[in-house]
């Protein structure tokens, strides 16, 4: 386990964790996939939803120069 200021990594892919983590002993993984050490996608993931967070959060095209 990896923290970071106060930021969880994955043990398996090293993804960092900003929900509840799937605990095997000392290790915390992204999920169960990473802690069976199978390839995860948890990181394409997050960052779609990062994606999606900043375009919704962004002003409609209708607002700009207003």
């Amino acid at each position: 386990m990896v923290w970071i200021e106060n930021n969880l990594f994955c043990d398996g892919c090293g993804v960092e964790i900003t929900w509840a983590p799937v605990i095997s002993g000392y290790n915390h993984y992204c999920c169960e996939s990473c802690r069976q050490g199978l390839e995860c996608n948890c990181g394409l993931r997050q960052e779609l939803e990062d994606e999606r967070r900043v375009s919704s959060s962004s002003s409609p095209s209708w607002m700009e120069g207003v």
